[in-house]
């Protein structure tokens, strides 16, 4: 006899709802195959955007503010400072835009087809794994151009990589589960993203404020995640310890957010 799968209006608890998610795993893969091949689907370029887009910002940046401006990043050359910050801010921002599109865009399945539903973004999490995997093919051009070869520390990386995907996994999760209520929670989403590269430092030092107020900096998780990409990449780049505390925070907010999200995603078939 099959096995007979109850679904119930009563939410689940935390524990059920991460076992319904690894049960529907399969569909995080299914969507993300989906969702890439409708990106570079006709394209001249296909996956050569993924390099693209990074590169035109890290051209622009590194004009405008190492060039230009002359920003200094101590012994680091500008370039290879700028691109490791966008490769973690890239990540994350791509997460939390699209995890929170997921839901408008796949109305119509929600409506029709019971899952957990944060499948939805956690299959924009592959599609930014993969374009992340692309994009890591400039950082090797680049630190081959100016002869940067990375220590032992870079076997982290991946611990980091996935430590980025917290702060997104947050704040899809919080948002997409108060903006069946709060609709214009969807448009602060890109102005978050447009002004939190600028408390973060992507492109420039944390020491471009006065020294006083340079502890703020460790307010933002952010932060302690790009320094971490950066602590990993290059050999002589020494962690601030005092930025893990915002850091090590994330992981409670991230479980309330998931059990917030499961609680409510029986109403997220209004978004149709």
């Amino acid at each position: 006899m099959s096995e007979k799968k109850i679904i119930q209006a009563q939410p689940d608890s935390f524990g059920t709802y991460l076992k319904k998610i690894w049960a529907h795993k399969a569909l995080i893969v299914t969507f993300a195959k989906r969702d890439l091949k409708a990106k570079y689907a006709q394209t001249i370029l296909g996956i050569g955007w993924s390099i693209l887009h990074p590169a035109v910002i890290l051209f622009l940046f590194t004009f405008f503010f190492g060039y230009l401006l002359h920003w200094k990043t101590g012994n680091t050359p500008f370039a290879l400072y700028v691109y490791s910050g966008l490769l973690g801010w890239n990540l994350f921002s791509y997460i939390v835009i699209q995890g929170n599109n997921s839901l408008t865009e796949s109305a119509h399945i929600i409506k029709k087809v019971y899952f957990p539903k944060l499948i939805l973004p956690l299959s924009k999490v592959l599609v930014g794994l993969v374009e992340l995997c692309i994009s890591l093919l400039l950082l090797i051009g680049l630190m081959i151009w100016y002869g940067y070869v990375p220590s032992w520390k870079i076997i982290f990386l991946p611990i980091v990589i996935l430590i980025t995907l917290i702060p997104a996994i947050i704040m899809v999760s919080w948002i997409g589960a108060l903006s069946y209520r709060i609709r214009d929670l969807f448009h602060v989403v890109p102005f978050l993203m447009y002004a939190g590269i600028w408390i973060t430092p992507v492109f420039f030092t944390m020491d471009i404020l006065p020294k006083e107020w340079q502890s703020a900096w460790s307010v933002n998780p952010m932060t302690g995640i790009i320094e971490a990409w950066r602590w990993c990449l290059f050999p002589d780049w020494k962690y601030n310890t005092d930025h893990l505390p915002a850091v090590l925070f994330l992981l409670p907010l991230c479980i309330g957010g998931i059990w917030l999200y499961s609680r409510n995603e029986s109403s997220f078939s209004d978004f149709a």
